[in-house]
């Protein structure tokens, strides 16, 4: 017969001195370690499979915020794409209508065509492609319609330059004497000759003013004109004021129109006070006229 092999667990107080033993079989205390360790690795999966789900909760709450913001921002950029697209078609028809008041009807003129509508506008296109899609399209009409803008923006300041420099107002306040014709000469009664300006009347000492931008390239005296200058208008435009009192300007100094360029006289061959006033395109007579008149 095998002896039961035991094993004695002692443990002593230090309060009482009192000992306390526990003697335990080799097989309950065995059995007992096998059980503590079963124990110990299910406790240790249970708390690695707690922790896991812990953190997918977690997660879960996180996306659940976040899709909730996503949510929030689609909404936002259908709200913000539907408000770009207004004002694209507003800026396309602002660009037509500014062609149209420039004078720019050729098949290439700015502006462009097409647009969005506003049924379109107001049904977003879904989410993904069509998002891709119509954000391909903004951007392509965007880019359009800012060529465009540079192009007429660029149509319209030649536009005005041209005008800046075109005489198209009078040089003085007055009233016509003689026309650009041919006329009996006032000096000659027999003779005839071309009068290839306007004789603009007013009293002694009036203010003459540039119709137009230019620069002076001459302002001193001249057989039969008397005191003249002669302005430099770009695209080919030149003006003569003849028959001075005396020069508000220089040789080389830019001026703009309605500056004041000189004072009525009678100089040169003159019967009186008067401005000859005279409008060249490319070194051509012109009839000044039509010009005071437009202006």
């Amino acid at each position: 017969m095998l002896k039961k092999r035991f094993y004695t667990f002692i443990v002593a107080s230090h309060a009482d001195a009192k000992l306390f033993r526990l003697s335990l079989p080799y097989p309950v205390l065995f059995a007992i370690g096998i059980f503590a360790i079963i124990g110990i690795i299910t406790a240790g999966v249970a708390s690695f499979h707690y922790g896991r789900m812990v953190l997918k909760v977690v997660d879960y709450s996180n996306l659940l915020s976040e899709n909730d913001i996503f949510r929030s921002e689609n909404q936002n950029y259908k709200i913000q794409t539907a408000q770009l697209g207004e004002k694209i078609e507003f800026l396309e028809t602002t660009a037509q209508k500014l062609v149209r008041m420039a004078g720019l009807n050729s098949p290439t003129a700015v502006g462009g065509i097409g647009g969005y509508s506003k049924d379109t506008l107001t049904r977003p296109l879904p989410a993904s492609a069509g998002e891709i899609e119509s954000i391909n399209k903004y951007n392509q009409s965007v880019n359009s319609i800012e060529k465009n803008y540079r192009d007429l923006e660029e149509r319209w300041e030649e536009r005005a330059l041209i005008e800046a420099n075109t005489p198209n107002v009078s040089p003085l306040n007055g009233y016509v004497t003689d026309g650009y014709r041919k006329r009996t000469d006032p000096f000659i009664g027999s003779a005839r000759d071309t009068h290839t300006g306007l004789d603009i009347s007013a009293p002694y000492g009036s203010r003459v003013y540039a119709p137009a931008d230019g620069i002076v390239i001459f302002a001193g005296e001249r057989a039969g004109y008397g005191n003249i200058v002669v302005i430099d208008h770009k695209f080919g435009y030149t003006t003569r004021y003849g028959h001075l009192s005396k020069f508000n300007v220089q040789v080389g100094q830019r001026v703009s129109r309605f500056d004041v360029i000189g004072y009525v006289g009678t100089s040169g061959r003159s019967t009186g006070p008067h401005l000859h006033f005279e409008v060249l395109h490319y070194n051509k007579y012109k009839n000044p006229y039509p010009f005071i008149k437009r202006g």
